[in-house]
């Protein structure tokens, strides 16, 4: 920064963290003014990356080091811009000067720092020594224990005037920022705050009273007693408390940069969202650095609604306890949030579990999902039943799209297409590119395991159809003709005379020519993690259901305990070791 001089400009001081450097290797990005999501599977160590970020800035390099049991951060780059009076300008506009034994301090809720301090610490090597007594003016950490006091009853202060101690003091003196956390409540709960300014403490209520607010020298009867019936905030349940201690020192103070441990904590998914969404506003109309960790997908979702810049750092602990990072960076993510598929398929949430199954529809998904709930023994898979996510693709065009997505933040993730995926070479080899694999090494078994279904169509006649079709419908005559039925319909009709179509009827049974050649192609895809369905469709792990394809099928082929069968247990079995 520049020397000292006679006068400054807080609009030109600014302080961010550009980049963390981690001992397993890795560099990661942070957005100057947005969010950064630090997201992974349990055990993971996203709080306590957020904890060592935050300890960083604080103590510096060497001093966070000595201090940490983790060492998962090894340094991170502070950069700030301005000169010292900028800087004190900046502070000047959110804090009171005030002597306290002789020297001058400036004072916010949470802090009492000497005016000379911004001397010592905002220097050119500040990320080596770190903010110190500064830190309390510039950033803020919230855990989800700390946030139930954040909007605790404080005592009156001695002189109406007098420096804001609290939060809540400043909501005393700004209306504008109270009618902005009342309109966050009613948003998240529906439920109005109302600033209790008579009692002995300064306190939140939870409601309105329905009576005018009287001039300060005109309490009337029904308005005390008004006031007086609203529960406090600190009755409420967690959930409120949490939120609105997080929020009521984000909305009173500005803070260049804010750190948060799980802020949906004790939250529904709705109110997570909502959360997300103000998280995100209040980073970009404040020109906020916000750092948070989470579990929670509808949190992500909220903050990309918010339009804010958003980074996601997804985290895997490594065989030999380091933790290491993948990074979703802002251009990246938008372009997701851009696409109408991804963003209303469940994809964020694979960033919190330790591999992904990405099957044609939501049936498979469900039905495999059933029979690895159902595996037994327990612990009998190299991964636990609840670490795998199962993701429908919306059919085989969606799966390079979703297989790109996650792979790009290291999430293992596995395809499992129809047999019938081999009809098609073009989308087949995008399948194995965005999976990384190498289409080269598959061409010549792909050519001669197919080669029999490439032939031309025999002649179709019409009783070759109809007799195709009453197999299929004779027994469904009683239902309503609706378009999935249609659909149904008309995919008889064209596989009638397909050679293809036997894919799906036998499986891999049905390769007669070069059996040897099919075997060796089904193998290697499952060695880059495409495994597909060997017996040709999901309907034909219960071939004796009695149901077609349908609504009702997944209820009837669980009843049955169809997802408890050899064939499908094999085929789970395939998925779980491919994506360990």
């Amino acid at each position: 920064m520049e020397p000292l001089g006679s006068a400054g400009n807080a609009d030109d001081f600014s302080i961010h963290i550009p980049a963390v450097e981690l001992i397993g290797g890795g560099i990661v990005t942070l957005p100057r003014s947005g969010v950064t999501a630090i997201v992974g599977p349990n055990n993971a160590g996203k709080s306590t990356l957020l904890r060592e970020i935050a300890a960083h800035v604080k103590h510096g390099h060497l001093n966070a080091r000595l201090n940490s049991t983790a060492h998962i951060v090894d340094r991170i780059l502070i950069k700030q811009s301005g000169s010292l009076d900028d800087a004190r300008a900046w502070i000047s506009q959110h804090a009171t000067t005030v002597n306290l034994s002789g020297q001058n301090h400036f004072v916010r809720p949470g802090a009492q720092v000497p005016i000379d301090a911004v001397n010592w610490r905002l220097v050119p090597d500040i990320s080596e020594g770190g903010l110190q007594e500064v830190n309390d003016l510039l950033a803020f950490y919230g855990d989800a224990w700390g946030r139930m006091n954040g909007a605790a009853p404080v005592e009156m202060r001695d002189v109406f005037n007098g420096p804001a101690l609290s939060p809540l003091h400043i909501l005393q003196d700004r209306r504008d920022l109270f009618d902005e956390l009342n309109s966050m409540s009613l948003e998240v709960f529906g439920q109005p705050l109302t600033l209790d300014r008579l009692s002995r403490n300064v306190n939140l209520r939870v409601g309105d009273t329905g009576v005018p607010v009287p001039k300060i020298d005109e309490i009337s009867e029904e308005y005390w007693r008004a006031l007086a019936s609203l529960p406090p905030l600190t009755v409420q349940g967690d959930g409120m408390k949490s939120l609105i201690g997080l929020l009521v020192p984000l909305v009173t103070s500005a803070y260049p940069i804010v750190f948060i441990d799980e802020p949906e904590a004790f939250l529904h998914p709705p109110q997570a969202m909502a959360l997300g969404r103000i998280l995100g506003e209040q980073a970009k109309s404040k020109r906020t650095q916000v750092v948070l960790a989470t579990h929670d997908r509808n949190l992500l979702s909220g903050l990309l609604q918010s339009e804010t810049d958003v980074s996601i750092i997804r985290l895997e602990r490594g065989g030999d306890g380091r933790t290491r990072a993948h990074q979703l960076n802002v251009d990246d993510l938008r372009e997701i949030w851009d696409d109408p598929v991804l963003r209303y398929s469940n994809v964020l949430d694979g960033l919190f579990h330790k591999a992904v199954v990405l099957a044609e529809g939501e049936r498979d998904c469900k039905f495999y999902s059933s029979a690895l709930e159902e595996w037994e023994p327990k612990g009998g898979l190299p991964i636990p039943s609840g670490d795998i996510l199962f993701v429908p693709s919306g059919g085989k065009d969606g799966f390079p799209r979703l297989a790109k997505v996650l792979r790009s933040v290291s999430v293992p993730v596995v395809a499992s297409p129809d047999l019938d995926i081999l009809n098609d070479r073009g989308k087949l080899r995008v399948l194995v590119q965005a999976m990384g694999g190498d289409w080269s090494l598959l061409q010549q078994d792909y050519d001669r395991a197919t080669a029999e279904f490439r032939q031309p169509r025999e002649a179709t006649y019409v009783s070759h159809v109809l007799s195709a079709l009453n197999g299929v419908f004779s027994s469904r005559q009683g239902e309503r003709f609706t378009a999935e039925i249609r659909s149904e319909f008309m995919a008889q009709l064209r596989s009638r005379g397909n050679p293809w179509s036997s894919l799906k009827d036998y499986g891999e049974l049905a390769f007669h020519a070069d059996p040897v050649a099919a075997q060796r192609l089904l193998d290697n895809l499952e060695s880059m993690r495409i495994v597909a369905v060997r017996v040709g469709e999901l309907e034909r792990f219960a071939p004796h259901l009695g149901v077609a394809k349908g609504a009702g099928w997944l209820p009837a082929a669980i009843t049955a305990d169809y997802h408890r069968g050899e064939a499908v247990r094999k085929h789970v079995a395939s998925l779980v070791t491919a994506a360990a």
